[in-house]
């Protein structure tokens, strides 16, 4: 039933056409646009009143899905508290105190204290400063630089644009950044060593940038786990712990960006723990507080806290947010994470995942136009290509992803993502088995339509 009449959703696309300006906007594809009313569990409901499964967890960050009220309730009761508090040196709030001590219990076992911020490009922006400052209190300021990945996502601020390696993500936005590069494939393939991750990357790149750099002058390396906003790459077994030697190897720090992997996405409650590997500093958002208010954060190894509480006065951690450790988004991120405990909702992250890898591959392997199906807990991918057997890609002018995509969202009922002819997967942690179906069902009906 709709929420609205059809006036009154012209009006509402009409309004929002003149006076919005949307996340990676472009006009001529928001004519039209789905505009939601509520949500419940993994549906999300439009104001014309279709249901829809949120196939992508909003933007990977709903994990407990739509319609909680008890983190309605966690965030009434805070806020008939009190608005906000100062928690600059010398003051702090009880949940901030809470929340902080319980991400560090879930995290790895080197790390030590936890700085909040408000999204994921504040947390690795707060990574990249912190890298930088831990470097000067050694007495190495020469070690400034970053490296970051190809086809990595890092987020929207002028330094985690230029940590992101998708290029569409820096026209127009130049100059970028200094002393933020990339890694690349050497010009002789057989140069690369390791075992190759989904997307074709090796190890080895990062320890290339690193020496042609300059190891003196590398502060840290930052990877995604996933490359999640890039098409949902995932890494080899190795990968990490090759990643790990090589940044211990020539003194540089590893963060882990897992903005998207965070608090149960590959059913684990972070991701490098698969491959028993510590990062010396995490960078987080989205699940902490399963979206319903923004906070992110940067977890520090308790070398890097230690190093930041011995400094002298002029030597000041000057890095700030009005609204760090927000109590109110405090005490919905406690709530959050009990309900992830309480209903073993990173079990659940794994079980459906393999559910979902299992029926993508059963249904698709060996499909004409599919290839490169790719699962790891609760986030997968795959790529239509025009030619499966030689992975001949679809000129970008055919529009295959932006079909399919269609075609999920009218005819299937799944709300998901593409990058390119990449179709991305990452509902809610609480999803079950009927739905993950329906999800894999709807994907089917939509790739043989579009490309058979």
């Amino acid at each position: 039933m709709a929420v609205v009449d059809e006036n009154t959703y012209r009006n509402l696309a009409q309004k929002d056409l003149e006076h919005l300006l949307h996340p990676q906007y472009y006009a001529p594809e928001h004519q039209e646009p789905v505009i939601f009313d509520h949500g419940n569990g993994v549906w999300l409901t439009d104001v014309n009143g279709k249901k829809y499964i949120d196939g992508l967890s909003s933007l990977w960050n709903v994990a407990v899905g739509h319609g909680r009220e008890e983190l309605a309730e966690a965030a009434s009761k805070q806020i008939q508290k009190v608005a906000f508090t100062n928690n600059y040196t010398g003051f702090s709030n009880v949940p901030a105190i809470e929340l902080a001590a319980k991400v560090v219990s879930l995290t790895y076992d080197n790390m030590g204290s936890v700085y909040f911020t408000n999204s994921g490009s504040e947390s690795n922006e707060t990574s990249f400063k912190t890298a930088r400052f831990y470097w000067n209190l050694k007495g190495k300021p020469e070690k400034n630089k970053l490296i970051a990945r190809e086809r990595a996502y890092h987020g929207g601020t002028l330094a985690t644009s230029t940590m992101t390696g998708l290029p569409p993500f820096w026209k127009y936005f130049g100059p970028l950044v200094p002393n933020i590069v990339h890694t690349q494939a050497p010009e002789n393939p057989e140069d690369s060593i390791g075992e190759p991750n989904s997307d074709g990357e090796y190890a080895s790149w990062i320890e290339d940038s690193i020496l042609r750099e300059g190891p003196e002058t590398v502060a840290a390396v930052i990877c995604e786990p996933v490359k999640g906003a890039g098409g949902v790459w995932t890494p080899s077994d190795s990968y990490f712990r090759e990643v790990r030697e090589i940044c211990d190897k020539y003194e540089v720090l590893l963060i882990a960006d897992e903005v998207i992997t965070g608090f149960g996405r590959t059913g684990k409650w972070f991701a490098m723990e698969r491959w028993g590997v510590q990062p010396d500093m995490v960078s987080f958002a989205k699940a902490i507080t399963s979206g319903y208010i923004p906070m992110g954060g940067t977890i520090v190894s308790r070398d890097i806290r230690d190093a930041l509480k011995d400094v002298p006065a002029d030597a000041r951690f000057m890095h700030a947010y009005t609204n760090s450790a927000h109590p109110t988004a405090s005490a919905v991120g406690l709530r959050n994470l009990q309900i992830i405990e309480d209903e073993n909702l990173v079990q659940n992250a794994q079980e459906m995942g393999d559910r979902l890898g299992k029926g993508l591959r059963e249904m698709l392997t060996g499909h004409p136009h599919v290839t490169n199906i790719r699962q790891l807990g609760l986030i997968a991918g795959l790529s239509a290509v025009e030619d499966s057997d030689s992975n001949t890609p679809y000129e970008p002018s055919a529009g295959i992803g932006f079909a399919i995509q269609k075609h999920l969202r009218e005819e299937g009922q799944v709300i998901t993502r593409i990058v390119g002819d990449n179709l991305l997967f990452a509902p809610p942690l609480c999803v079950n088995s009927d739905e993950i179906d329906q999800i894999l069902s709807a994907t089917k009906s939509a790739i043989d339509a579009v490309t058979l």
